[in-house]
């Protein structure tokens, strides 16, 4: 061992070793509150950040069995804190209703639904609508929770507190959604030359929720200015 350090080379590799082992963690603990992403202050911390999204997709698919005429089906969606996350917004809710008259002639049954959205949290609007099942998609409701987001990433200057309660859904969207969804069967014959066709007296409604969650990650753009420009 003696020998070793009588050594200058490796004196001096021995030093370069004792430093590295010193500098290494405090350099790495510096870093983060350069930056201003530090713990407590971070939500504080101004510049200029990509903004993006990640994001989780809820959907509950169910069928209403057949429904006569006037008869109304109760279809509920639960969406709870659980389910949405820590840190993590509601961006929209919407139902899809979709129905397929293929034994009627000359004429289609359809459907409307009615929200009653009481056992939400937020302010949101019951809505309505209505459609025939012609086409397969009878109609749909959506309720758009957080404005303006589209979960494209994009840049913005300020403070990350800011940007963030910029897409906050404010504890809206959780409870019990509720749509009934009514049955309108057209009941009545339908003379064709030639044969005579009776229309059905009932219809099935396949029923498809989905609720989008997204969650905002943040990360600092770092401008290094080109020195050939100055």
């Amino acid at each position: 061992m003696q020998e070793f350090f009588q050594d200058r080379r490796n004196q001096a590799m021995f030093g370069g070793t004792v430093l590295f082992m010193f500098i290494f963690p405090i350099y790495f603990a510096l870093v983060p509150s350069l930056v201003g992403l530090d713990g407590a202050g971070a939500s504080d911390s101004s510049g200029t950040w990509e903004v993006s999204f990640t994001e989780e997709m809820f959907t509950q698919t169910e069928n209403s069995q057949e429904l006569s005429d006037g008869e109304t089906y109760e279809s509920i969606f639960l969406l709870t804190e659980e389910m949405i996350g820590e840190n993590r917004n509601v961006a929209s809710v919407t139902i899809e209703v979709s129905c397929n008259d293929n034994d009627d002639v000359g004429f289609n049954d359809g459907g409307s639904g009615d929200s009653d959205l009481a056992g939400v949290s937020g302010e949101l609007q019951d809505q309505s609508a209505s459609g025939d099942c012609g086409g397969g998609n009878a109609f749909s409701m959506t309720w758009n929770i957080v404005e303006g987001y589209d979960g494209v990433t994009y840049e913005a200057e300020g403070k990350m507190s800011d940007i963030t309660s910029r897409w906050s859904d404010n504890e809206s969207a959780r409870g019990e959604w509720y749509v009934g969804v009514t049955a309108e069967v057209v009941d009545n014959p339908v003379p064709i030359v030639g044969s005579f066709v009776n229309s059905d007296d009932s219809q099935d409604y396949d029923i498809t929720w989905t609720a989008i969650v997204f969650e905002v990650s943040m990360e600092p753009v770092l401008n290094i200015a080109d020195p050939t420009t100055e």
